[in-house]
């Protein structure tokens, strides 16, 4: 719980060097508050971001600050400061943007003191790029709702991912943008938002094509257009667990009445320790195979972790292994209720005489 007003900010291309607040006395410009989007710029997530953030405000002025002056921070006496994007994928614009803010003397003087905390916040975020804004000179905390699946974490053997880097590699150089064939940094990123797709993924998804090569991408220059925005649906639903257990190879888990058990050990223990027997070691796989949300599935390995059916890398101990065993064997059992039958039956000593 952040204590006092928090400075919003929405997350925007900045060149190297430049500084975000205006230099002068008090780092202040002549307006209440800045300019949340660049001028001119093609504007994409930013501007989502930037009305996202306009409409909180609106809800708590004293307590959400749109995209306040260093002078309206101080008059506020603001504790956090939050920048906002809706993904961070290589990490690159996130860090750029904080340095450019951490220009200022006044800001760095505050966090000196500790009186000032940052934080970056996303919707989704690659575990590449939060490393690197953890890294910024503000040492910020990175929050992010969806750990990004990216190409490399998918839960494939490593056959399919070879032939799948191999395919963006071969076409990527038909692109315009050969450079970039696994994506901005070579993330090789498994997402695409309804607004735009990141050019963190590869692009033979999104890149226009090469003078003189005819090449068609599925989202034009990381536009959606009408045709595929009917494929995005209202809200993001998890996988019903057996069909995460089918598609893990799993099938016989998959059938296992344990998946209905209200138990200490349920589905997401299950889904996580088959996931794991099955090769896929990483909490970004994780998370996209079960559907999770980053804490959640965070928690759910921690907990097997605690209760020793993994190990620190993930490996599947021996007593995990014995609760994959056991749930396997729950399809088996007999059902140990007599079948009702049909007819009512009275035991003999209640009838009645025979005959007449």
């Amino acid at each position: 719980m952040i204590a006092g007003p928090i400075a919003l900010y929405a997350t925007r291309e900045m060149e190297v060097g430049a500084t975000y607040f205006k230099q002068g006395r008090g780092d202040s410009n002549s307006r209440g508050d800045i300019d949340a989007v660049a001028r001119g710029s093609d504007l994409g997530s930013e501007a989502r971001v930037a009305a996202l953030i306009r409409n909180l405000s609106k809800t708590a002025p004293n307590k959400y600050l749109n995209h306040p002056t260093i002078d309206k921070m101080r008059r506020t006496k603001s504790r956090a400061i939050f920048v906002v994007d809706d993904f961070i994928g290589s990490g690159k614009r996130t860090r750029i943007f904080l340095d450019s803010m951490w220009l200022s003397t006044t800001l760095r003087s505050w966090n000196s003191r500790g009186s000032i905390r940052v934080f970056a916040l996303a919707y989704s975020s690659t575990d590449i790029g939060a490393t690197l804004v953890e890294g910024a000179h503000c040492k910020p905390e990175v929050i992010h709702y969806r750990t990004c699946p990216t190409f490399w974490d998918m839960p494939w053997t490593r056959s399919i991912t070879d032939q799948v880097v191999a395919l963006c590699d071969l076409y990527g150089k038909r692109t315009s943008r050969r450079s970039m064939r696994l994506g901005f940094k070579q993330t090789m990123a498994a997402l695409v938002f309804e607004h735009g797709c990141p050019n963190n993924a590869p692009a033979i998804l999104w890149a226009p094509q090469k003078e003189g090569i005819e090449w068609q991408p599925l989202f034009p220059d990381r536009a959606i257009l009408s045709q595929e925005a009917s494929a995005f649906p209202a809200d993001v639903t998890r996988p019903a667990p057996a069909s995460v257990l089918k598609d893990a190879g799993q099938k016989r888990l998959a059938a296992s009445k344990a998946l209905e058990s209200p138990g200490p050990i349920g589905s997401n223990i299950l889904m996580v320790l088959a996931l794991c027997a099955s090769g896929r070691r990483s909490r970004a796989a994780l998370g996209y195979a079960t559907g999770l949300a980053r804490d959640e599935c965070g928690l759910t390995i921690d907990d097997c972790i605690n209760r020793g059916f993994l190990d620190t890398m993930l490996r599947v101990t021996a007593a995990g292994r014995a609760e994959l065993e056991y749930a396997r064997t729950l399809i088996s059992l007999p059902n140990r209720l007599p079948p009702k039958g049909e007819d009512d039956y009275y035991p003999h000593q209640l009838r009645g005489p025979a005959g007449g």
